[in-house]
């Protein structure tokens, strides 16, 4: 969107309007930016078009109809961590939380069915530490159910996450490996551990797929080759897809390619700050394939669950296929276990059992406090340490 002033983004109300006249004044207003910006009429009239073009392309394909003898075993999971942490008088406290579930198998190799487990961090650096650490927690478990896998101790088809595959890593952090900052070592370590659990679903023949419900990647702007496309891939493809459809845009390796000949075509032509951040993108993508090579054959698509609904959201994916899974088939899996909100039902249910409730946060809390003056002897300096900062919002954490 346009660089606006700051009057124009808050311009002053009218005095002596009531707020729900400013409210729906103001809904209206960013109806009317909504569809400039996102050039709305543009898709509208033009969704044949694009609709003919993904089918020229052999990206616009009907999902197959599953057979009743498909019954894979597949394992969800999902993470949560605060955000921000919880700030105490001495540091901050993160709490992390992974949520698996396992269904459709016969053997766990000792793995609960269900289950949360949680992680605590006493934190003093930057708190943006959360999200690699809740990464790293994910890549972990999934690394060793597949080592399982691999000595023949459980069963396993598919692993379902609730979030990207390809790591989102900013560009300045990758390969820096004798760097001391901890949080760039995380992020290195999430690409070994990608990099480790993809060679180990190639030897297993396991499918891993990533399942992206916030979407803002532009994707199909650049493999469509087409800067009149506004709307993020999500939008899209919602707008675009009938239900039972869905589009193939390709590997990591040929979104790659495509930014690199759109970039150059489009340089002159595009605005500044968007021509930046295909740049970033394109280094991004790039930056993560050399240092995790198996990266590069992690394909992206976008689909409509193929149970017809009044109003069906799309889903967009990540997913590395086997020798024996093709993406064909994983969709087709996929979207007989997704609901209209687009989301794999497996993923809803983890989702709900990592969500972190404020009473945990207040036991943390509390615990923690109680440790300390067991080990220090001294009630003061524990609450100097681990005091709430903010008692005002102790109600946030579950303080009655």
């Amino acid at each position: 969107m346009s660089e606006e002033s700051l009057e124009e983004l808050f311009p002053a109300p009218e005095q002596g309007e009531p707020l729900t006249s400013i409210v729906f004044k103001g809904v209206r207003e960013e109806a009317e930016k909504i569809i400039k910006y996102l050039n709305t009429n543009y898709l509208l009239e033009e969704k044949d078009y694009f609709r003919k073009i993904l089918v020229e392309k052999k990206m616009l394909k009907k999902i197959e109809i599953l057979s009743s003898d498909v019954k894979p075993c597949c394992l969800a999971l999902d993470t949560s961590f605060t955000s921000p942490p919880l700030e105490l008088t001495g540091g901050k406290l993160l709490v992390i939380t992974r949520s698996h579930l396992f269904y459709g198998c016969r053997s766990l190799g000792g793995e609960e069915k269900t289950g949360t487990v949680g992680y605590v961090r006493f934190i003093q650096g930057d708190e943006k530490i959360g999200t690699p650490y809740s990464k790293i927690v994910e890549r972990e478990f999934i690394r060793e159910v597949l080592v399982k896998k691999k000595n023949g101790l459980l069963d396993l088809d598919i692993v379902l996450l609730d979030g990207e595959l390809f790591p989102r890593i900013p560009p300045g952090y990758v390969g820096k490996r004798n760097s001391e900052s901890v949080i760039i070592k995380a992020y290195n370590r999430i690409l070994d551990l990608t990099q480790q659990i993809l060679e180990l679903a190639e030897e297993t023949n396991t499918v891993i797929v990533g399942v992206i419900k916030r979407v803002y990647g532009m994707d199909l702007q650049v493999v469509l080759d087409n800067p009149m496309i506004k709307v993020n891939d999500k939008a899209f493809s919602t707008f675009i897809l009938n239900s039972g459809e869905w589009i193939d845009i390709g590997s990591y390796t040929s979104i790659l390619n495509y930014l690199n000949k759109y970039i150059e075509k489009h340089r002159a032509n595009l605005e500044p700050r968007r021509i930046r951040s295909l740049i970033e993108r394109r280094e991004w993508i790039t930056r993560v394939i050399n240092a995790a090579p198996t990266t590069k054959n992690v394909r992206v698509a976008t689909y409509k669950a193929i149970h017809p609904t009044y109003f069906m959201i799309a889903t967009k994916i990540e997913a590395y296929p086997t020798r024996k899974t093709s993406l064909d088939n994983i969709v087709s899996y996929l979207s007989y276990i997704t609901g209209n909100n687009g989301v794999p039902d497996p993923i809803d249910k983890v989702d709900t059992m990592s969500m972190i409730k404020k009473e945990l946060l207040y036991i943390v809390q509390q615990q923690l406090y109680t440790e300390l003056t067991n080990k220090t002897k001294n009630p003061l300096l524990a609450l100097s340490l681990a005091g709430l900062t903010n008692p005002e919002k102790m109600f946030k954490i579950g303080f009655k």
